[in-house]
C-alpha cells in the first residue's frame, strides 16, 4: 500500500511540473508576442508634403509655408498686419492628428524672438490660428493652457500655390 502512495505522489508530482513548465513556456511566448507588438513602430506611412497657405483680409497679410515629415514640421511664417510690425520668421514643431504646434522664431523692430504658434487644420481645408493667454517661459512665449485656445474664423490660413 505504501508502494502505491508513492506511486501515485511520484506521478502526480511529475504531472505537475510537467504542466507547469508548459505553462512557463506558454507564459514566454506570449511575453514575447507582447514585446514584438508594443514596438514604437508607426502603423501609417511617413509622409512628406509641402503646402502653402494665406491670410488676406482688408490691408493685413499672412503667408504660411509648411513642410512636413512624418510629424514633423518646419516652414516660414509671415505677417504682415496693417499698422503694425512686420514679423517674418522660421517655424519648427510636430503636427499631432489635425493639429500644429511649433515655435515660431522671428525677426521684429529689430529684435529676435521666440513664441509658441498653434494653428489646427479642419475639415474645410483651411488652417486656423489658435489664440489663447500667454506667458513667458525660458525666454519665449508660450499659452498658459493650450487646451482653452480659441480657434475663430478672425485669422483663417486658406490653402494657395507655394511660389
Amino acid at each position: 500500500m505504501k508502494s502505491s502512495i508513492y506511486t501515485l505522489a511520484l506521478i502526480a508530482m511529475i504531472s505537475s511540473s510537467c504542466t507547469n513548465e508548459n505553462k512557463s513556456k506558454v507564459t514566454n511566448d506570449t511575453t514575447e508576442i507582447i514585446a514584438h507588438d508594443t514596438t514604437f513602430t508607426s502603423s501609417t506611412p511617413k509622409t512628406n508634403s509641402t503646402d502653402c497657405y494665406q491670410y488676406i483680409k482688408n490691408k493685413d497679410t499672412a503667408s504660411l509655408k509648411i513642410n512636413i515629415e512624418g510629424e514633423e514640421l518646419t516652414g516660414n511664417l509671415n505677417y504682415n498686419l496693417f499698422e503694425k510690425d512686420r514679423n517674418s520668421g522660421t517655424i519648427a514643431g510636430e503636427m499631432k492628428g489635425d493639429t500644429i504646434i511649433a515655435e515660431y522664431t522671428f525677426d521684429s523692430e529689430g529684435m529676435r524672438s521666440v513664441r509658441e504658434v498653434v494653428f489646427v487644420k479642419k475639415i474645410d481645408g483651411n488652417i486656423y490660428e489658435g489664440t489663447g493667454e500667454v506667458m513667458e517661459k525660458g525666454g519665449k512665449m508660450v499659452f498658459k493652457d493650450r487646451s482653452a485656445l480659441k480657434f475663430s474664423p478672425a485669422m483663417v490660413f486658406t490653402k494657395t500655390n507655394c511660389d
